[in-house]
């Protein structure tokens, strides 16, 4: 079992209403394999295979669950929804973002991402890269892990909720450069609030390098946001575009202060 399977496992153990574990089906589609038979599903959802049967049939007649032979996948519907929360709704964090990073793109031309807290990890709102930008294994919707992601350090050096995080997160190692100790974490973070920028040296993919800075609510100074540019190992340090960033944090604050959760 991988570890999506595990974490819709343990979801989906809690669920013991008809509601749950059709909310179990639907973060199982949500992961890695977008198609999947009813076996795998149930699996994943841990529910006997007739109970996943019966619950796709309503999530398709409800139309938040599609045919795709003899397998299923998340309907439009679902993509309807989800730009319906207020992150992504006109005039919401997304769109206000969207002139900073498409400057940010014009200016080097690299992966930009915008990305919030979901839990214990990050939630990528927003992705922007081109022909020549590094491919970054990301995706709009996706999320990233905290303590190896720019993006993540960013927003947990400054929010309420980073000190008693750190010392219990699970510091999982995804490449050989991964921060994997509390102490040092401890000790990243606190190179981040002095520094005011976030890095990732090829800690979460091998080949890629990210510097990321916080935008933050004026009223509460508490991070709302990330915003992070993603380039290759292969040319001129990442770190060449911190003083760049930050000026882009800094507009950014100014235009999300102002919202209505």
């Amino acid at each position: 079992m991988d570890l999506q399977q595990a974490t819709n496992a343990g979801v989906a153990s809690s669920y013991d209403t008809s509601a749950g574990k059709a909310l179990a089906l639907l973060d199982a589609l949500g992961g890695p394999r977008s198609v999947m038979g009813v076996s795998e599903l149930a699996q994943i959802a841990n529910m006997p295979k007739s109970t996943a049967h019966r619950l796709l049939t309503v999530l398709i007649d409800s139309g938040y669950v599609r045919r795709a032979g003899d397998k299923y996948a998340l309907s439009m519907r679902t993509f309807e929804l989800g730009n319906r929360v207020s992150v992504a709704r006109s005039n919401g964090l997304r769109d206000r973002a969207m002139p900073v990073l498409t400057e940010l793109y014009a200016q080097t031309r690299e992966t930009v991402h915008l990305g919030v807290q979901a839990g214990a990890g990050v939630l990528y709102l927003e992705k922007l890269f081109g022909p020549d930008s590094a491919k970054v294994n990301t995706a709009v919707g996706a999320r990233g892990p905290l303590h190896a992601t720019a993006l993540g350090k960013s927003i947990l050096a400054f929010s309420d909720s980073g000190s008693d995080m750190t010392p219990h997160m699970r510091l999982r190692r995804l490449t050989a450069f991964t921060i994997a100790t509390p102490d040092l974490m401890q000790r990243t973070l606190e190179r981040v609030r002095t520094e005011g920028y976030a890095t990732d040296f090829e800690e979460s993919a091998l080949g890629i390098t990210c510097v990321a800075v916080p935008v933050f609510d004026r009223r509460t100074d508490k991070p709302v946001a990330a915003l992070s540019i993603s380039a290759g190992v292969g040319g001129r340090s990442v770190l060449r575009y911190r003083n760049i960033m930050l000026k882009a944090a800094e507009q950014m604050s100014g235009c999300v202060s102002t919202l209505v959760a």
